[in-house]
Parts: structure tokens; C-alpha cells; sequence
């Protein structure tokens, strides 16, 4: 048996936003960390632009964990909004099957009121975010 790789992470602050490297396995877990540490990252640098690039990503995501996602991104948005977080757009970029190609996770979030963009198009994602 394979052993599966934790999912790692790393922040870069450019002028305008940060961006979020991501690679290994997924994991729900993981992934609700990642988000938490991405918007910690934010507040500290006082930037509203979150680029995550997790075309190294591999593994399956179960469409209820893209649910499960989705909702914690949107509504840990609005907490972190309510603590002075200054507006967030968001986008990820990756690859199928990780990017699901019918984007239910980004539907629930942009539905509970998060600006998100998911795509396997690394140009689109930023463009999105108004940065490339």
C-alpha cells in the first residue's frame, strides 16, 4: 500500500495578493487548515486576494466533502470579515479530478456570498482576482 502524502503548503505575498502553493494528498481536514492559515496570512498583510494554486494536488474528493468545503470557505470568510478583514476574492486553480468540473463546491460558496473562482485555467484564475 501506497502511503499518501500529507497536503503541504506554502504562502507568498505578492504586491497585491497571496499566493497559496498546495501539494500532496487531499484531506478535508488539510484543506480547512489551509484556508484558516491563507486568511490569517491576509489579515496580516492586510490584502483581500487569495490565488491557490493546487495543480500538485492529488487524490479523490468526495462531492460532499467539495460541500463541506465550499460552506467552511464562505462562512470562514465572513468571520474573518468581521474581524477586519478588508473584502476577499478568491480563486483556485488546479486540475481534474481535484478542480471538480462542475464546480459544486465553488456553486455552494459563491451561494453563502463567497467572490470565488475555481478553474483548471491558471491564467483565468488570475485574471479573476485582477492580477494578471
Amino acid at each position: 500500500m501506497q502511503k499518501r502524502t500529507p497536503l503541504k503548503y506554502s504562502f507568498e505575498v505578492k504586491d497585491s495578493y497571496v499566493s497559496v502553493t498546495v501539494t500532496g494528498n487531499f484531506s478535508l481536514s488539510d484543506a480547512k487548515k489551509m484556508y484558516t492559515d491563507a486568511l490569517d496570512t491576509l489579515m496580516d498583510k492586510k490584502l483581500s486576494k487569495l490565488f491557490f494554486n493546487a495543480y500538485k494536488v492529488k487524490g479523490y474528493v468526495k462531492t460532499i466533502d467539495r460541500y463541506f468545503l465550499g460552506e467552511f470557505a464562505a462562512l470562514e470568510s465572513l468571520k474573518y470579515m468581521e474581524k477586519g478583514l478588508l473584502g476577499l476574492t478568491a480563486s483556485f486553480y488546479g486540475k481534474e479530478p481535484i478542480i471538480d468540473p462542475e464546480r459544486f463546491g465553488e456553486l455552494v460558496a459563491r451561494n453563502l456570498g463567497l467572490n470565488l473562482k475555481v478553474t483548471t485555467d491558471k491564467k483565468e484564475a488570475l485574471q479573476f482576482l485582477g492580477v494578471e
